[in-house]
């Protein structure tokens, strides 16, 4: 059944770290109304979909108001109808993925909010899955570009508790987070995804702390680390702590510190570039995970590179292309991880993303600050909805 846009509004509004993004909202049937807004990287991974220029706050300029007309008064079958056309407005236009998202985002609630169907059970509906409840991945220390200076640290350091729910999950998170926060004590300031932020500490000491949180707590509390490899390769190989690595020496140094510290989840390894080592990483007992190498783009994915993708909507420009990037994952055989960026909103789409995908894990940073927040109180309130036994599955 074709639905049709009657009115869309554009606005420059703040991120989390104050930095200006984009809100749309669209109203179908001159009735049902939708919002949605799109998160900003620091860095955006070379391969995502170009985002705008930094948007004005308030009403948008004349540039991206010139989209209005090519929405308005027309008549879409779907999400999947309303995503294409906008990806192809964009190729004309030129005007990024997180307007794209934006819009895209607010079709989805607008046409919930018709149909009656929550934001999940749509993105359910498109990807043809059963929803099921991520475990989270909370970040816990920040480093690499969170950092002044060229990056030589990996960027997040992370805790995975699994005790099938996302209220207990979150408890146990919230006990390990709060033990660190007060060992670092003054030393520690929080990043822009709430990671403690130690200058001067090395990644070792970093992993040693969290070990020694989550064994005060629970003992079989998995870490992960975020190497964020793209941002560290330079200099004819990767900068990690003053020294500089080849991929052989990265790889081993890693499998070390997985072995050392019980790390069962390993991001960007190596640079999207650098295949071979890809290929060659095979860490026994951690989930090797793709990032800027898959970009939220089904045509990059293809197995034997990574276990995992990490799926972010605001690279791929619009939920339909999320969707089409973890159907592409499944069918390769990798398991799903739906991420948060730097720059957040209010804006929960990407919980009610990883619940409708069935995705094994969920990163929203760390139990500080609203925007983060705002994330992990919409998993507790999706927990309601979705059987308790659905908790997805990670090895």
């Amino acid at each position: 059944m074709s639905v049709r846009v009657t009115q869309v509004a554009l606005r420059g509004i703040l991120d989390s770290r104050a930095r200006r993004t984009v809100e749309a909202e669209l109203t179908v049937d001159c009735r049902h109304t939708g919002r949605g807004s799109a998160a900003r990287a620091i860095a955006p991974g070379r391969r995502e979909r170009r985002r705008g220029a930094e948007r004005r706050l308030g009403r948008l300029t004349e540039t991206e108001q010139a989209l209005i007309p090519l929405l308005c008064g027309r008549d879409f079958d779907g999400q999947r109808d309303f995503d294409e056309s906008l990806t192809g407005i964009d190729d004309r236009l030129d005007l990024g993925a997180d307007l794209t998202l934006s819009l895209s985002l607010a079709w989805a609630r607008a046409c919930g909010s018709r149909w009656s169907r929550p934001l999940h059970q749509i993105v359910a509906d498109l990807a043809g899955t059963t929803p099921a409840l991520p475990r989270p991945l909370v970040n816990v220390f920040s480093g690499g570009i969170h950092l002044p200076g060229p990056p030589d640290t990996f960027q997040q350091i992370m805790i995975i508790p699994d005790r099938g729910t996302p209220a207990a999950d979150i408890e146990l998170a919230c006990a390990v987070y709060d033990r660190l926060a007060e060992a670092v004590g003054g030393e520690a300031g929080l990043s822009a995804s709430s990671g403690l932020v130690t200058r001067g500490r090395t990644t070792a000491w970093q992993l040693e702390q969290a070990r020694t949180a989550c064994d005060a707590v629970a003992p079989d509390i998995a870490l992960g680390v975020d190497v964020a490899a793209e941002h560290l390769a330079g200099d004819g190989g990767y900068r990690f702590e003053g020294a500089v690595l080849s991929a052989g020496e990265l790889g081993d140094r890693l499998l070390g510190l997985a072995a050392d510290f019980g790390i069962g989840y390993i991001e960007d390894p190596f640079d999207p570039a650098d295949e071979a080592a890809w290929q060659g990483f095979r860490p026994p007992t951690a989930l090797v995970v793709g990032d800027d190498l898959f970009a939220t783009t089904p045509g990059r994915v293809r197995p034997g590179l990574a276990g995992g993708i990490l799926l972010k909507p605001t690279q791929a420009g619009t939920l339909t292309g999320t969707v089409e990037a973890a159907r592409a994952a499944r069918a390769a055989g990798l398991q799903l991880a739906v991420s948060h960026r730097s720059g957040e909103t209010e804006d929960t789409a990407m919980c009610d993303l990883a619940v409708g995908v069935g995705a094994q894990l969920i990163k929203v940073g760390g139990p500080r600050r609203g925007d983060r927040l705002a994330k992990y109180n919409q998993l507790l309130r999706l927990a309601e909805s979705v059987d308790a036994d659905r908790h997805a599955s990670f090895a």
